[in-house]
């Protein structure tokens, strides 16, 4: 019980010292399903992104492919920004009737992904 206090703790702090301009990242880890494409994955995610934007003219998302370095082939990094918490949490709650839940169904078509996604807040630097 002190150990789930202590974290809860943590993560409150983590997420207090994050400064208010910025970002909130919803991060999956994927891999192309046998015989799909990075194009296939770029057409389902620009159609996600749209029906999201539906739902917060400020979402954005970005693919990350590797291009060196020790990685899982045919793998990539999908991030899913908005511009705060509340905005995601606002998402969030809206999410299981939204254009976007049912655009998910293709994840699993083109490239599974984690069935655990983490969400990170950025610090843009200059």
């Amino acid at each position: 019980m002190k150990k789930t206090i202590a974290s809860i703790a943590t993560a409150t702090l983590l997420l207090l010292s994050i400064p208010a301009s910025a970002d909130v990242a919803q991060v999956w880890v994927c891999k192309l399903a046998e015989g799909k494409t990075n194009d296939d994955v770029i057409v389902l995610s620009e159609t996600w992104l749209a029906a999201a934007k539906e739902a917060d003219e400020n979402a954005s998302a970005r693919i990350y492919y590797p291009v060196a370095g020790d990685s899982e082939e045919d793998s990539f990094i999908w991030v899913f920004y908005l511009p705060d918490f509340t905005s995601w949490g606002e998402f969030e709650d809206a999410y299981p009737d939204s254009p976007t839940a049912e655009i998910d169904a293709g994840w699993n078509d083109i490239a599974p992904c984690e069935k655990v996604s983490s969400l990170w807040g950025t610090v843009d630097l200059e």
